[in-house]
């Protein structure tokens, strides 16, 4: 299972949080700074290493670094590629990927994710089926 997907940027700042379970707001504020300190001091642009009670996969994108938690029965590599996948959605969506599109578009991003994970659980990685809501909501809003 999916516990947790952060994008943050180079200094840490988060820009995308989503947790999949409810973990308490000091919890949730602790985790966040630690993964981006943790994903930040590796210098390997992608990674898989044991952070407490969870799995943690990241890659580095740009300026961006997307991260997720997982629990220890979740494929680790299956998580890298839906990370990756994210990345190209976005891309197919946005026309590129950086922190101004990712705040410009959040609502979005938000969207996305949601199509893509439910519940924690990897649910969507097509990406025409990922982006087909949204482009009917573009079509509506024309």
């Amino acid at each position: 299972m999916i516990k947790f997907i952060f994008l943050f940027n180079k200094i840490g700042k988060p820009r995308i949080v989503r947790f999949y379970d409810n973990p308490l707001e000091s919890q949730r504020i602790t985790v966040q700074k630690e993964v981006s300190n943790f994903c930040l001091a590796h210098s390997k642009q992608e990674g898989i290493l044991d952070y407490k009670d969870y799995t943690l996969v990241y890659r580095h994108y740009g300026n961006l670094v997307f991260a997720a938690g997982i629990t220890e029965d979740e494929n680790e590599l299956a998580v890298l590629e839906l990370l990756h996948n994210l990345v190209e959605t976005l891309m197919k969506y946005l026309n590129k990927v950086s922190e101004a599109d990712i705040i410009l578009n959040m609502d979005k991003v938000h969207m996305i994710l949601d199509e893509m994970i439910i519940e924690g659980y990897i649910s969507e990685t097509n990406q025409s089926r990922i982006l087909a809501p949204l482009q009917l909501l573009d079509t509506v809003r024309k």
